[in-house]
């Protein structure tokens, strides 16, 4: 059930609304390491959400939202209080308090923002770590050109525009005075409640639709590419952020809000100030490096629990450390170009704690390997096509109640330098077929042979291949695809044989 909120509905987002520009690896080098944890948050509250125990504050360089401990502390606030607080930084961008001041009261303030949605009498904005809802009506706010764009008409705004409006504060919402066109956002964060979920079918993409303020609804694109955490269903309050262009919102990773409202190192976040790219900080689950100018690497990093897993391009040309590998802490800075979520630096972190502390990474999917006499190793491949992910499994571990194609939660952690199994759940499939057996997992890869009714596949990052049985149905069109050729082969466990049930070409 969608929560009801005061109005201005105004509930923090995790991610700023970015343009989408190509970034000089330079500049970024020095900026790429996240705030430090202390801070403090001055400025003007312009929205307030009592259930989700956040206010929002225009700091005059940008909008800030400050978590605090229950509805209570923000019930109290009143809209255009001036505030002092005392936070640490959360790492989706947003701030949780640990001492308030209020000082004074304001009537008027400046924003930055993109356009979530818009009509004649209304602006859903996302702006920073912000979504707020602006009445347009009664100060008859008309669009002006800046300077250095003209896409937008006299009265009307394209969803996806970055827009810079002036404000009035006034004690049930806010009334804009006046609202200039800076032209077109790349990036736009999104946050509300998550209303459904249409999973992606072979080649076509799947969607999601998130209620943001005042009613209105946003339908995302989900590529095949990204899967949505187990911990995220319907009717929770998710932070998403996506991509913007040709008319469409594309998700680029979506984080679960009451896990991200007390992350403190993993995450994902952009800079207000320097909007045109994203940072991602988490555990490198994959990584392949670049061959040539034309093939690059591809690093994927998960950042966090509750976060969806995100998969960047790698340049030729980038700097890596050589001890960067799976298991790695690593901070990305990431833009996009062409499309393509862009690595523009990677920066290999000391793990928390002590200086060759353990690291832990974990992974949902199907079960493709059990550990036998001659192997002490579990095998699974997540159900979003990355590359299946081997756990060696520590002696005296008791894993007999593991079945070859059960649906699986694992946690792991990395002890010298190898991927060690510490715990695992198996669950229930989403599909209720009971036994915690999956509807299907995805496997993305390069053909390497199609004999015999066994189809093996080189995967994606290149680490290892994965044989394929194709039932006597489906032989006629696995053969159509030859070697090389890059697939998404999808398939089930039957009879403990991993058996495909389609195949696609990946263009």
């Amino acid at each position: 059930m969608a929560t009801k909120y005061h109005k201005p509905v105004a509930r923090a987002a995790s991610l700023a609304a970015a343009l989408a520009l190509t970034i000089p690896l330079a500049p970024l080098a020095a900026s790429a390491a996240k705030s430090p944890p202390g801070a403090a948050v001055r400025g003007t509250v312009i929205a307030t959400n009592a259930a989700r125990h956040t206010l929002v504050v225009s700091t005059g360089r940008a909008v800030d939202t400050v978590r605090f401990a229950n509805a209570g502390a923000v019930a109290t606030v009143a809209l255009g209080s001036r505030v002092a607080v005392r936070a640490s930084r959360l790492a989706d961008g947003t701030f949780k308090e640990r001492s308030m001041r209020v000082w004074g009261h304001a009537r008027r303030t400046t924003i930055r923002a993109a356009v979530v949605s818009s009509s004649a009498t209304q602006l859903v904005l996302s702006t920073g770590t912000s979504t707020l809802l602006v009445n347009r009506a009664s100060a008859g706010a008309k669009v002006a050109k800046s300077g250095r764009h003209s896409h937008a008409s006299s009265s009307t705004l394209g969803v996806g525009a970055e827009v810079r409006v002036s404000l009035d504060i006034q004690p049930t919402g806010l009334d804009a005075t006046s609202i200039t066109d800076m032209g077109q956002s790349g990036f736009v964060g999104l946050e509300g409640t998550l209303a459904s979920v249409t999973p992606a079918n072979g080649t076509i993409p799947g969607s999601l639709v998130i209620n943001v303020e005042a009613g209105a609804t946003t339908t995302v694109t989900i590529p095949s590419s990204i899967a949505i955490p187990s911990t995220i269903a319907v009717n929770d309050a998710v932070e998403l952020l996506t991509s913007f262009a040709g008319g469409t919102f594309t998700l680029v990773t979506i984080t679960d809000d009451s896990i991200a409202a007390n992350q403190a190192s993993n995450g994902v976040s952009t800079d207000q100030n320097n909007a045109a790219y994203v940072e991602a900080e988490g555990l490198v689950t994959s990584y392949t490096a670049a061959t040539s100018a034309t093939v690059p690497g591809t690093l994927t990093v998960q950042p966090g629990d509750g976060v969806a897993a995100m998969t960047f391009s790698v340049p030729f040309n980038e700097p890596v450390s050589s001890t960067l590998q799976v298991g790695s802490r690593v901070h990305v800075t990431a833009n996009v170009t062409g499309g393509t979520l862009t690595a523009v630096t990677i920066q290999v972190q000391q793990p928390e704690g002590e200086g060759n502390g353990s690291m832990t990474t974990q992974t949902e999917g199907m079960v493709i390997g059990l550990p036998t006499s001659g192997s002490s190793t579990l095998v699974v491949q997540p159900g979003d096509g990355r590359t299946s992910i081997s756990f060696a499994v520590p002696a005296g571990m008791d894993v007999s109640s593991i079945t070859s194609g059960a649906k699986i939660h694992v946690t792991g952690v990395f002890v010298n330098g190898v991927l060690t199994l510490q715990s695992f759940k198996i669950q229930q499939s989403d599909g209720g077929q009971g036994n915690g057996q999956p509807d299907s997992a995805h496997f993305d890869g390069v053909v390497v042979s199609d004999i015999a009714g066994q189809l093996v596949l080189l995967e994606s990052d290149g680490a290892g291949t994965v044989t394929i049985t194709v039932p006597s149905s489906l032989q006629a069109l696995a053969a159509t695809f030859v070697a090389g050729v890059h697939v998404t082969a999808t398939a089930t466990m039957q009879s403990n044989v991993l058996t495909l049930t389609n195949i696609v070409a990946n263009n």
